[in-house]
């Protein structure tokens, strides 16, 4: 089984890019939607009335399950309810690879990786023996620029897959086998209008990790005459992002297609690094559990 789950909030409209690029290939897909529709900081968000009529017509399938909850909680940051909301939706998606999305991430080529994790089924299964949270690499848009797109590539991981239902941080998972791939995920991140981008970071998991409004301020500053001026800036660890490039594209629809021209999907993984990563993992769950057992704090 292959489940996708789709965060759905104030960007919702980046979902009619992102979901058809999965959907054939999905055998389950959840949106999991604040029922009081709010932002992990608490401010409200509005959906258009047409969205479900639009979400419904798409599924011809009858695949997607709209998943209401509560998901803010005034006593937590908005990491941690960014963190809860993965969970409780992990949970929903039930048995099989897990697979979560924002709405403005881009799985383009989505057969070719599906085709991966179909053939690698068994470890999906095994996730008492073999947790395993395959990470991406995570192509980064920066900004809009006239006839294209400033973005960074610079084999940014991120987790994408799991097996598991409980998340630690965001996506992270603790006592998990990390595996980093080369397929590679399109995100539309900061690729937005300057109210668009004030909106998100005021809301997003990331809120608290970093002066937002002096990183916007920077944002708002590079353009297509400057932007190979600009090294090393990511906010949280700035060698992350070493360069900005531009590619030429009229929409992200004409992007998305140059990379499954240019830059088809790959997978390179050794199942045998699998294996020898999960002794080491099991060996941390068996520690702990007799350390729990015995009240063992240190």
């Amino acid at each position: 089984m292959i489940n996708i789950g789709f965060l759905v909030s104030y960007d919702y409209e980046y979902l009619f890019t992102a979901l058809p690029l999965v959907y054939d290939e999905a055998d389950k897909i959840v949106l999991a939607i604040d029922k009081n529709r709010k932002t992990w900081s608490g401010n409200p968000i509005e959906i258009a009335a047409d969205f479900f009529d639009r979400i419904q017509a798409l599924d011809t399938r009858r695949i997607i399950e709209i998943y209401e909850d509560d998901f803010y909680v005034p006593e937590l940051t908005p990491m941690e309810c960014d963190t809860r909301e993965r969970t409780m939706l992990s949970k929903r998606l039930g048995k099989g690879w897990k697979i979560q999305l924002d709405a403005d991430e881009y799985l383009y080529d989505f057969k070719f990786f599906a085709s991966f994790l179909k053939k690698h089924h068994f470890l999906a299964r095994l996730n008492w023996l073999l947790p395993i949270n395959f990470h991406a690499e995570c192509i980064t848009l920066f900004k809009t620029v006239d006839n294209g797109y400033l973005l960074i590539e610079n084999s940014e991981q991120f987790p994408l897959v799991t097996n598991v239902n409980q998340y630690s941080e965001a996506r992270k998972t603790t006592n998990t086998i990390n595996i980093n791939l080369t397929t590679q995920v399109i995100h539309q991140s900061w690729a937005r209008s300057a109210g668009e981008i004030k909106q998100k970071i005021f809301n997003w998991g990331h809120r608290d990790d970093f002066d937002v409004s002096a990183f916007f301020e920077f944002w708002k500053t590079v353009d297509a005459s400057n932007y190979d001026t600009f090294k090393n800036f990511h906010p949280l660890a700035a060698d992350i992002w070493k360069t900005l490039v531009f590619v030429p594209a009229k929409d992200i629809d004409e992007l998305i297609a140059t990379y499954v021209k240019q830059k088809p999907q790959q997978i390179q993984y050794s199942l045998a690094r699998i294996l020898q990563k999960s002794f080491s993992v099991n060996t941390k769950r068996v520690k702990l559990f007799f350390k729990k057992l015995f009240g063992i704090t240190k």
